[in-house]
């Protein structure tokens, strides 16, 4: 799996992170998805999506959950999301339509979990497909689903998680 650069590599270089570099990637990053990460996935109640146009300008999207499922997996390789008219600016879908490389950001603050996937993007809007779709949703308003094919999984370094868990709790008390 070659993910990353030449810039990404002469960086790792440049501040001696090269070691450590290899041995995260060769035991931690993954390109399937577990029934452990699987399991994680379905219960998210919100993540952050990512898309770029194919002019490269970059766009990220909070997705919440509104049904029984935010995510669903659907095999080691693919999971799909429901996508619902927002603002009616269709950002992430436009940019889906002309550049299909995604990423999503999947973090559980209460539990210190980040979650990076990337991957390769298609909209599901026909009717018949997506019907296909409408039993793992239990909301009537889906317009159509995002599928993603994931390309790698890195779970992220969970530093620094416990800084937001704790500003958003010091509000509460």
């Amino acid at each position: 799996m070659n993910i990353f650069t030449k810039e990404h590599n002469e960086l790792r270089e440049k501040h001696n992170t090269k070691n450590m570099f290899e041995y995260y990637f060769d035991t931690i990053v993954n390109d399937e998805i577990d029934k452990s990460l699987a399991n994680y996935l379905e219960a998210l109640e919100y993540f952050f999506f990512a898309t770029s146009n194919k002019n490269g300008n970059t766009n990220v999207n909070f997705k919440g959950k509104k049904s029984k499922y935010l995510i669903k997996v659907l095999d080691e390789k693919t999971l799909i999301f429901p996508d619902y008219i927002g603002n009616g600016i269709f950002h992430g879908a436009g940019d889906i339509l002309s550049n299909p490389n995604v990423g999503l950001l999947c973090i559980d603050f209460l539990n210190d979990i980040r979650v990076k996937i990337s991957g390769t993007a298609e909209i599901i809007d026909n009717k018949k497909e997506l019907s296909k779709y409408m039993d793992l949703f239990d909301s009537y308003d889906i317009q159509r689903v995002i599928e993603v094919r994931v390309n790698y999984i890195i779970p992220n370094c969970s530093n620094n998680l416990s800084i937001v868990r704790e500003s958003i709790l010091k509000n509460y008390n």
